[in-house]
């Protein structure tokens, strides 16, 4: 499985910063309608046609050519979802419904990936990666209801 890091354009409050990454990404989390995190991956592996983002916490799942695009749509979706149970006043339990295994197995490869990164100033080594992103958003930050 390859990956290759690409930026993407974002507020300062989304901009991934390597050093802060470990902190921000946590593998046990309970989300309530007024507090938590939902974890995020966009990647293209080098045989895949399009980008795939998935909300590992909700368990949403995309695809699109653009992975910018793909990142705004994933938001969308992950906020329209999280509207629907605050209005609906549902139970906090549909706001921790995890992404199958493959895709935390992603998580875990692009986190050794980075954490290379980070470790090493100017590797002399290619990284078989392609482009990918790992992001987090709070849930008031999407919670717009």
């Amino acid at each position: 499985m390859g990956f290759r890091v690409f930026e993407f354009p974002t507020r300062p409050s989304n901009k991934l910063i390597l050093s802060s990454f470990y902190c921000k990404i946590k593998t046990q989390m309970e989300n309530t309608k007024q507090q938590g995190q939902f974890r995020f991956v966009i990647y293209k592996r080098p045989r895949d046609k399009y980008y795939t983002g998935v909300c590992l916490d909700l368990d949403i799942v995309e695809e699109n050519k653009d992975p910018i695009a793909l990142r705004k749509s994933l938001e969308e979706a992950v906020q329209g979802y999280l509207e629907a149970v605050i209005k609906k006043d549902l139970n906090d339990k549909l706001l921790n419904k995890p992404a199958p295994k493959k895709y935390w197995n992603m998580l875990k490869e692009l986190e050794k990936y980075f954490h290379a990164l980070h470790q090493i100033s100017h590797p002399k080594q290619r990284f078989p990666l392609q482009d990918s992103q790992i992001f987090t958003r709070d849930v008031n930050d999407l919670a717009r209801v």
